[in-house]
């Protein structure tokens, strides 16, 4: 389940950048305004002073005309040209963080549910039992295969520091419940000592080759003293693994069980958690099919109402920097588009000129965006990261794709608005303003 919490802190710093920001801007615009003189302000603006462009510096030749245009006139405002691109990237981040979760999710299911728990049931006894109690379920409707595991309540300490875990003892080249990293890879149960996670590790402050003193605190209760032989990257939980056959000898009782892990011919589960209910020694069983469904439908739903409304916020974003910064180059160029229709410049190309800046800015922005959101994850992650849980950095190229073209169906959205102003041009009205 995900608990929704919002700090007070998070809410004043959002609140204090958004005021701060538009504080800023005000009165930015008012100094400007203060500052002109009255009669400098009557007089028409200079003609703005154009260059070569980098590329022309750098020794590209037959760059076209209009291109060229669009690239002196963005270079000669580079303020405003980085700002948007940045604007548009941020759009592009916030999309790319948004459907993050989804793929995070969709790895850790994928991993936990197929790659490590390959059992179709998992059973619990009342009590340790002896293993050979695997034959008697082996007989049950729909069985193919048993593999018998044993999980103890321990407490483990290094130094002063402790803290309390279930110690499961697999079985020896177990394939129905398999030590998976979060890279997908199976990790080897050690023959002789522990296999700890490696946030179980940090926080007892072990390293590989320490021993721990592990206190059993169910059944015959004893202190042992085991070393830690592999540390892994698990996703979920504070873990510690060793074989079965040596957590027994451990605790000097025999080949015994805890839980076993059932893999079922496909359609006979319920027939076989039917049968389960016969065994006397048997405490409980849980399907994995069943809490994978509820899982999905769980994190289905808030996944799907947290990336809807980032993808909402990214849009808006978008439209807002795309659109006003053509409405802005609009109000400020109108002279010299109506200049160029006049000298013959068709409709299109005059919206060319203005709609290509915008086009341009898109193109670089999606990149860095994308780049920025893998960064936004990363920092995600480790703001997420805690004892019990991981949450792995996946980003899949549907996410990127995704991204990419909300961002660009936004600024589309923009271009046609802007582009049926320019179709509306007065051009008389237009060359008049400098008169």
């Amino acid at each position: 389940m995900f608990e929704h919490r919002i700090a007070p802190w998070l809410i004043l710093v959002g609140a204090g950048v958004t005021g701060t920001t538009a504080l800023l801007g005000t009165l930015s615009a008012i100094g400007a305004t203060v500052r002109l003189a009255p009669a400098e302000a009557m007089r028409p603006p200079a003609p703005g002073q154009y260059r070569r462009t980098v590329l022309e510096r750098l020794g590209v030749r037959r760059i076209p005309a209009g291109l060229r245009m669009i690239l002196r006139n963005m270079e000669r405002k580079p303020l405003r040209t980085t700002l948007t691109i940045g604007g548009t990237a941020a759009a592009v981040a916030i999309v790319v963080m948004g459907n993050f979760f989804r793929d995070a999710i969709d790895h850790i299911v994928d991993t936990t549910f197929h790659l490590a728990m390959r059992s179709d049931v998992n059973v619990w006894m009342t009590e340790p039992v002896d293993a050979l109690a695997r034959l008697q379920l082996a007989r049950l409707p729909g069985v193919t295969g048993v593999e018998a595991a044993r999980s103890v309540a321990v407490r483990m300490a290094y130094g002063h520091r402790s803290e309390r875990v279930g110690l499961q003892g697999v079985a020896p080249g177990a394939q129905l419940l398999r030590v998976i990293d979060v890279d997908g890879r199976q990790s080897p149960v050690p023959d002789a000592g522990l296999l700890l996670t490696d946030r179980l590790a940090d926080k007892l402050g072990v390293r590989v080759g320490d021993r721990v003193r592990v206190e059993v605190l169910e059944g015959r209760q004893r202190t042992l003293y085991v070393p830690v032989q592999a540390t892994v990257r698990e996703m979920m939980g504070l873990n510690a693994y060793v074989q079965r056959d040596v957590l027994n000898r451990w605790l000097q009782e025999g080949d015994v069980a805890s839980q076993f892990d059932v893999a079922l011919e496909p359609g006979s589960e319920a027939r076989f958690l039917e049968a389960t209910k016969a065994l006397p020694v048997v405490a409980g069983a849980f399907s994995k099919a069943t809490l994978l469904r509820n899982m999905q439908d769980v994190s289905a739903r808030n996944v799907r109402i947290m990336s809807t409304i980032l993808t909402l916020f990214a849009a808006v974003i978008a439209v807002g920097v795309v659109y006003n910064n053509a409405r802005i180059a609009l109000a400020e160029r109108t002279w010299e588009l109506a200049s160029l229709r006049v000298l013959g410049f068709t409709r299109g190309e005059v919206s060319a000129l203005l709609l290509g800046e915008l086009a341009i800015g898109i193109a670089l922005a999606l990149p860095l965006g994308m780049a920025m959101g893998l960064g936004l994850v990363h920092l995600l992650v480790e703001l997420l990261k805690n004892d019990q849980f991981l949450f792995p950095v996946v980003i899949s190229a549907r996410t990127y794709a995704w991204a990419g073209l909300c961002v660009v169906a936004a600024g589309l959205a923009s271009a046609l608005v802007v582009r049926r102003q320019i179709d509306r041009l007065d051009m008389v009205g237009a060359l008049k303003t400098r008169e």
